[in-house]
């Protein structure tokens, strides 16, 4: 007697080979895909930073006002304010829940109207297992991003 196979599907084996592999794939790319979320928000994040402080620079420069920018440890955000007698919050931006400041030498600074940062210092902020610092340097407002 002569057994023959039918050739219309596949086995049980094979699909299970198939979809094994398949959901291995699958598995890889999710953390794949997690870790370069959170470069790219790291990133953004550094990005947008430094974008707000060379606004705020200009911002004081082009309307003849102190720029007061101050960083929160504790809510991990970072606020911008004008004026002298009453201050107005013009611009805040939180942190992305895995970043937040390590250590800092200070707390905030005031540009003046002529683009100058009044005090110096580093701030140094925590990305998982990666520092960066932020340097402001007294004269013209200049600040360096350093990873």
């Amino acid at each position: 007697m002569k057994y023959v196979r039918s050739r219309d599907g596949f086995t049980l084996i094979e699909m299970l080979i198939v979809l094994s592999v398949i959901s291995i794939i699958l598995l890889f790319s999710i953390f794949m895909f997690r870790s370069f979320s959170e470069s790219m928000q790291k990133r953004l994040f550094f990005t947008q930073l430094e974008s707000d402080l060379y606004y705020a620079h200009a911002y004081a420069q082009n309307r003849k006002e102190a720029v007061q920018v101050r960083f929160s440890r504790g809510s991990k955000q970072y606020e911008m304010l004008v004026g002298k007698q009453q201050p107005e919050l013009f611009l805040i931006r939180k942190f992305p829940p895995s970043i937040y400041i390590k250590e800092s030498t200070i707390s905030s600074f005031v540009i003046t109207p002529d683009g100058n940062v009044s005090t110096f210092g580093i701030i140094t902020f925590q990305h998982n297992q990666t520092t960066v610092k932020v340097s402001f340097n007294i004269g013209k407002g200049r600040f360096n991003i350093e990873e």
